[in-house]
């Protein structure tokens, strides 16, 4: 009696674990375009763009390459000038696929070419320059249909090593927010 109990217990985790197993395909790339919101290390609030696009190697993990330009507008009233920063990021990233949600998580590595004038910290940085980045953040899609999504948000944290107003380099944290639309390639 014993014996039978257990081989049906074992054909019935056989079959359902097979059906756990035959989860949906994940994209082999994820393009993801759209508007981004910086909070500089300098209180300032700056707009731009961020692009990405992630290869995803198996169904939870990805590389992805990370793009993005956020633009300061000429103030005369603190006599901040107009200036601008491009970040340019690459590393891992894990996701979460269940149903019509995403979750994403990422860790990436890379540069920063900061403007002359642009508020990373007290006073603007002293001159134009490539510097080394990092971010570390993550997110939450939600899928329209197979080929598209909506990423409801993308927060970061971002540290870029760039010149202070004396010429000398130090970190500056700064949090950036975005969203946007994912294509996605099967």
């Amino acid at each position: 009696m014993r014996t039978k109990l257990y081989l049906m217990l074992a054909i019935a985790l056989f079959l359902l674990g097979g059906t756990a197993l035959a989860q949906e395909e994940p994209p082999k790339a994820e393009v993801f375009g759209g508007f981004s919101y910086m909070r500089t290390a300098g209180n300032t609030n700056v707009n731009g763009w961020t692009a990405q696009a992630t290869f995803n190697l198996k169904s939870i993990v990805g590389l992805a390459a990370d793009f993005g330009g956020n633009y300061q507008t000429k103030s005369d009233a603190t006599g901040r000038p107009s200036a601008n920063v491009f970040t340019f990021m690459f590393g891992p990233q894990v996701a979460d696929r269940t149903g019509k949600i995403t979750g994403f998580a990422h860790a990436l590595f890379g540069g920063a070419r900061v403007g002359k004038g642009f508020a990373l910290g007290k006073g603007g940085v002293s001159a134009t320059s490539t510097n080394f980045a990092m971010m570390f953040g993550g997110g939450v899609d939600a899928n329209i249909n197979e080929k598209l999504a909506v990423r409801i948000f993308q927060v970061d944290y971002e540290i870029i090593r760039a010149n202070n107003a004396i010429n000398v380099k130090e970190a500056r944290n700064n949090f950036r927010l975005a969203v946007g639309i994912v294509y996605k390639i099967k």
